[in-house]
């Protein structure tokens, strides 16, 4: 007896004796794996490019995530955590000679034992803004990282990168020379004693997404599903392209500010409003979340490199004041200070307050795309001395708005960059994962 895909002799599909009709297509089937299936090799429609490179996102502690890839090829190959970034332009990582000294998870990339790697040289057309022609015929970079006065500087380099969450069958597991920073020197780079550099998802020619778009390695768009903590043996998956689940069902809103030298390459999107727990906030206007053209201030994007969110302070000091009013009216009273660095605590215990505790829902352009977070996304318990708090998380930031990974959990979110939108939808994101190997 066969097993698999065949046609029948009326050319119409059968699978072990059924039509294709009756085969039940599981939620999280894929253009991809769909037509991996159904397609003989070689019979993609149009072309299409299959690919299922799939990096396994990995949490630290809360809303932090890193992805595993390996770097190199052959004996020399090494694997490495990359914390994921949607502001910066540039994946990087610390190579040989690194100052200062720093722990990571694995020994720091040795670029002198790696027969492929590649100084990008600076008459390479690559080599321009924010990229610096430098002494050498080297191309130099200096990106920051996340919202201190941390950054990295080195050259602009190239190496094979290899991804071990790649899906089954996949027709690609590692991609040859892509564009990447070696870094020689950091300050301030928090990697908390296991990363070893930053994976980029930003717009940039040179981030991780472009450059498989622009070899045509994948459609330009990626998708995430958080996974919550009480999920840790499972790993959510970094998707790209084809490999995308179906999103027809998503609301969305349109990304803004494409050009790089407007928008940096970030995914900002247009808010223009918050409910607390189903009230809308009046008080709260589309002009706290305006960007400025000329200082380039302001605006909302998305980051999953960002814990928890944060807002503009204008709106932040209307929510938190509603966020008390609100405990307030059912007999939650608010501490007396901070507790562990988080501004807005509230005095109990969570199973006795957490009924209390108020949902968000922030409004996009247009109305109808509305992205619903629960109050578990929004308070942490917190103890301190013996006494018990749920904390506030969201946080104000005058730079500008951020929606950060906290409040992303149990939702896909999909960046397409060629439509120039951002999907989100509601998803069990457990579903969607591979067990901690």
């Amino acid at each position: 007896m066969r097993h698999g895909y065949w046609k029948d002799d009326n050319g119409a599909w059968e699978v072990d004796g059924r039509s294709k009709q009756d085969v039940l297509v599981p939620h999280y089937r894929t253009t991809a794996s769909v037509l991996e299936e159904l397609l003989p090799e070689g019979d993609a429609e149009g072309g299409v490019n299959i690919t299922s490179i799939r990096p396994k996102m990995i949490p630290l502690s809360g809303a932090i995530y890193s992805v595993r890839v390996g770097i190199g090829s052959g004996e020399t190959q090494h694997f490495y955590k990359l914390a994921l970034d949607l502001v910066r332009p540039l994946t990087w990582m610390r190579c040989r000679p690194c100052i200062p000294q720093k722990k990571q998870e694995g020994s720091v990339f040795n670029t002198a034992v790696s027969p492929h790697y590649h100084l990008v040289a600076s008459t390479d057309p690559r080599c321009t803004a924010p990229y610096k022609r430098a002494r050498q015929d080297r191309c130099t970079f200096d990106v920051k990282f996340q919202y201190h006065d941390s950054h990295a500087q080195g050259y602009l380099s190239t190496d094979d990168f290899v991804f071990d969450g790649s899906g089954p069958g996949s027709p690609i597991s590692g991609v040859s020379g892509l564009v990447f920073g070696c870094a020689h020197a950091t300050h301030d780079f928090i990697n908390h004693d296991v990363w070893a550099g930053v994976m980029s998802l930003n717009r940039h020619p040179t981030s991780f997404i472009r450059q498989l778009s622009d070899r045509g390695l994948a459609a330009p768009r990626f998708s995430y599903c958080l996974v919550g903590n009480e999920h840790r043996d499972r790993r959510g998956l970094l998707r790209f392209g084809a490999d995308i689940p179906d999103q027809s069902h998503a609301r969305s809103t349109a990304l803004l500010h494409g050009e790089l030298s407007q928008g940096g390459g970030m995914y900002y999107v247009r808010l223009v409003g918050i409910s607390l727990s189903g009230r809308r906030l009046t008080a709260i206007t589309p002009a706290m979340f305006k960007r400025d053209p000329r200082s380039l201030r302001g605006g909302c994007t998305l980051d999953v490199g960002t814990a928890s969110t944060l807002l503009a302070p204008a709106a932040y000091n209307v929510l938190t004041a509603e966020v008390v009013a609100h405990l307030h009216s059912r007999g939650v009273q608010r501490a007396s200070g901070p507790v562990h660095n988080l501004k807005l605590c509230f005095r109990g215990a969570w199973q006795s307050i957490r009924a209390h505790l108020p949902s968000l829902t922030l409004h996009f352009h247009p109305e109808s795309a509305v992205f619903f977070i629960k109050p578990e996304l929004l308070f942490v318990a917190v103890t301190d001395k013996h006494t018990n708090y749920a904390c506030f998380t969201v946080k104000p930031y005058a730079e500008r708005t951020v929606i950060g990974a906290g409040q992303m959990l149990d939702t896909r979110f999909t960046f397409d960059l060629q439509q120039n939108r951002l999907l989100f939808a509601p998803e069990q994101c457990h579903l969607d994962t591979s067990a901690v190997s």
